[in-house]
């Protein structure tokens, strides 16, 4: 089911498109079936034209609730898809005898390596990408993009609360909020950035995970080229 909602908004312009068409062309069957009911002098003539203003009423509105399911499922369904979380079920294992074991002791002060991480470094720009930690994975920096791209990445950060995923243009920021989510992510989807409006050129994109008190902690940012789809 998630791969058919994927599918969906992947082809929402086409999909719009041959709604369109097909719009068209049973809006000029309505309108040649309205003037002959309204033309008509008998009564089996009339009768005729009544069932093709109906059936051309009944494919338009089918088409519109095509139309609205579409933008249902491109709007709403593959956000809620993406920011889906995964929750693990324990099994429970019967005769068995419990074994004691020893914790295992973490030092207090261990912290995370950096991993040297392709970000962007744009004065005046805090990117913070850590591998495994706070990271965009797909797209990469310096890619390009187009339609509806998918962002990959992980956020496990300490205290964390939730994630913001945020888009700018290049030069002075200014962030526009696409969506978000909570729950550890690790290489897992994010959610989706709808690029089709945007006009093409670089764009700066941003991770940016919030405490458990809704405050900003970190941000990981990369820029990535936005290209016209293709026709």
């Amino acid at each position: 089911m998630d791969a058919i909602i994927k599918f969906l908004a992947e082809m929402e312009i086409p999909i719009y498109l041959i709604l369109g068409v097909v719009g068209i062309v049973y809006l000029r069957r309505l309108a040649i079936a309205l003037e002959e009911r309204r033309s008509s002098v008998f009564g089996l003539e009339r009768q005729v034209a009544h069932e093709k203003v109906a059936s051309a009423t009944t494919v338009l509105v089918l088409l519109g609730l095509l139309a609205v399911g579409e933008f249902i499922v491109a709007t709403f369904l593959v956000g809620e898809i993406a920011q889906q979380p995964l929750y693990a079920t324990p099994t429970i294992e019967i005769l068995t005898t419990p074994t004691a074991t020893l914790p295992e002791v973490i030092p207090t002060d261990a912290t995370p390596t950096p991993t040297p991480y392709p970000q962007a470094q744009i004065e005046g720009i805090d990117s913070n990408c850590v591998a495994g930690v706070l990271e965009i994975s797909s797209p990469k920096h310096g890619d390009e993009v187009s339609g509806v791209v998918e962002i990959i990445g992980s956020v496990n950060t300490p205290n964390y609360g939730s994630y913001r995923y945020e888009y700018s243009t290049m030069g002075e920021p200014n962030w526009q909020v696409i969506a978000g989510g909570s729950g550890v992510q690790l290489e897992s989807s994010l959610g989706y950035w709808y690029t089709t409006d945007l006009v093409p050129g670089e764009y700066m994109l941003r991770l940016v995970a919030l405490d458990n008190q809704g405050i900003e902690t970190s941000a990981c940012v990369i820029v990535v080229k936005v290209t016209a789809p293709p026709e």
